[in-house]
C-alpha cells in the first residue's frame, strides 16, 4: 500500500513538473553580461521532467516552480560579498549590474549559481522525491588574471562542502581559479540523496587566504527525481558553442 501511494505521488509530481522541468521558464535570466568572458564550449540545461535545477531568485521552495528550487535560508547568507543575488544562472560580478554568464575553465554553463565566498545556501528537499545531486564547482573565469591580467593573479580560491541533513557527503580540496598560467577546470560533484532527506546545504569557504576574488560557482546544479536516476549526468559532454574570443 505504501509503495502504491508513493508511486501515485511520484506520478502526480512528475505531471506537475513536466510542464517546466529543464526549461527554466520563470528564471530571472541575465540579458547581457557586463564583461566579455572568453569560453570555448557551453553546457546547456538538461531537459526532462526528471530533473530540477537549483535557483536563487525565480525558483520556489519547498516545491519547485518553472525555474527550479530556491534556497530556504536567510538571503544574507547566500553571498559573502556583492549581494544580494539578483539573477539566476549568473556570476557574482562586482555586485548588482555587473553579473556575467557562469564560466569555469573556459566552459560556459547555461544554469547554475554564481556567488562570492564565504557563502551558505540551504535547499529544502521535502517538496519532491529527490534521489541524486549533480553539479560542477569552481572559480569563475571573470576574475582570473589570465584574460583579465592584474585583477586576481590566482583567480580566487575556495573549498566547496555539501551536507545532507547536517552530514557532509562531499567536499573539495582548495580550488583556485588559475594554476600554471591557465584557468582551472571545474570539479564534478555527484552524490546520492537518501530517501527521506530533508535538507541540502552548500557551504563555500575561502581557500585559507581570505575571501578576496573568491567568485565561486556551483554550475549546472541540479537534483534528479527518483524516476530519473538512470540518467548519467557526468557522462554528458559539453557542446561546442564558440571559439575563444580574442582580446
Amino acid at each position: 500500500m505504501r509503495a502504491a501511494k508513493w508511486a501515485t505521488g511520484l506520478m502526480t509530481l512528475g505531471l506537475a513538473l513536466s510542464a517546466y522541468a529543464g526549461t527554466g521558464g520563470d528564471c530571472v535570466f541575465l540579458d547581457a553580461p557586463a564583461k566579455d568572458v572568453p569560453f570555448t564550449s557551453e553546457v546547456k540545461a538538461e531537459q526532462g521532467d526528471h530533473v530540477v535545477y537549483l535557483a536563487v531568485v525565480g525558483g520556489d521552495t519547498p516545491v519547485p516552480n518553472a525555474c527550479g528550487l530556491n534556497p530556504s535560508n536567510d538571503p544574507a547568507e547566500w553571498a559573502g560579498w556583492g549581494g544580494p543575488l539578483d539573477y539566476d544562472n549568473a556570476s557574482i560580478g562586482e555586485g548588482p549590474g555587473t553579473r556575467n554568464f557562469i564560466t569555469i575553465g573556459g566552459v560556459r554553463y547555461e544554469r547554475g549559481i554564481g556567488t562570492h565566498g564565504p557563502a551558505r545556501l540551504v535547499y529544502d528537499l521535502t517538496g519532491a522525491p529527490y534521489a541524486r545531486f549533480s553539479a560542477v564547482v569552481g572559480m569563475d573565469d571573470e576574475k582570473d588574471g589570465v584574460n583579465f591580467a592584474g585583477e586576481c593573479g590566482h583567480g580566487g580560491s575556495a573549498v566547496f562542502r555539501f551536507l545532507i541533513d547536517g552530514t557532509e557527503v562531499f567536499a573539495t580540496d582548495v580550488i583556485t581559479g588559475v594554476a600554471n598560467g591557465a584557468n582551472v577546470d571545474g570539479v564534478p560533484v555527484e552524490f546520492d540523496i537518501p530517501a527521506g532527506a530533508s535538507q541540502l546545504e552548500i557551504v563555500i569557504e575561502d581557500g585559507g587566504d581570505g575571501n578576496g576574488c573568491d567568485h565561486a560557482d556551483v554550475a549546472d546544479a541540479k537534483l534528479y527525481l527518483s524516476s530519473g536516476t538512470a540518467v548519467d549526468p557526468l557522462g554528458k559532454a559539453t557542446t561546442t558553442w564558440g571559439a575563444l574570443k580574442e582580446r
